[in-house]
């Protein structure tokens, strides 16, 4: 069947009908909405967020990732990494914006829009002066650059020029996925390693699939 510009654009104004009730619902409701902090690692803790309901649903959150980093050289303490997800499922009469067989003339194309998220979170990790890393991760790709800083100042040190040696690790990590028609992208900035942070973000876009943004409130 073939279908009509005219009726896209007649689905995209529908769906930006609804966003001013479903705006007012969440921030009723406040703390964290359950399919967001749904989406985050099970070690997550303090999460907060929005989500707006609807045929277009679009929710953003975050939360913080326990590290406990060790090192004679640094005092015994808890550093805390944060991981940022933001989210948008085309359900109902939406889901003809997806790009399909289906759905030919769909102006969203998945793996365009993976792509372009990809270069444009490269580039911009580019501009801390470090290489970024390219990856694929479960159902989705993610970018990162990994540095070591200095033990965080505790007590006189915090006065101090030099409070350590450079061996507490850092990430910077930006991630996305697609999963039926709901993708996520996910940002992961702090104090945490390589292999801790890809775990993060797996489990966020392993949460993804799970996810039943049709019942999501």
């Amino acid at each position: 069947m073939k279908i009509s510009h005219p009726s896209l654009r007649t689905i995209l104004a529908g769906s930006l009908l609804v966003f001013p009730s479903a705006t007012a619902l969440v921030f009723a409701q406040g703390g964290c909405p359950p399919i967001i902090a749904a989406l985050f690692p099970k070690d997550a803790s303090n999460p907060s967020g929005q989500y707006f309901p609807g045929d277009r649903s679009t929710g953003e959150g975050s939360a913080d990732l326990p590290f406990s980093f060790e090192n004679p050289s640094c005092v015994k303490r808890q550093y805390t990494a944060r991981i940022s997800v933001e989210v948008t499922n085309y359900g109902g009469e939406t889901a003809i914006l997806i790009k399909s067989d289906e759905s030919p003339f769909g102006p969203i194309d998945r793996d365009a829009n993976k792509a372009q998220f990809m270069t444009d979170a490269t580039s911009e990790l580019t501009q801390t002066r470090m290489t970024p890393q390219r990856e694929a991760l479960g159902i989705g790709e993610i970018v990162y650059v990994e540095s070591k800083s200095e033990c965080p100042p505790v007590g006189q040190a915090a006065y101090a020029a030099r409070v350590g040696p450079m061996v507490v690790p850092n990430v910077k990590l930006k991630g996305v996925a697609w999963a039926g028609n709901a993708t996520v992208q996910v940002t992961l900035d702090g104090p945490i390693s390589v292999e801790l942070a890809k775990a993060a973000v797996a489990e966020v876009f392993a949460n993804l699939q799970k996810a039943d943004f049709s019942t999501a409130k």
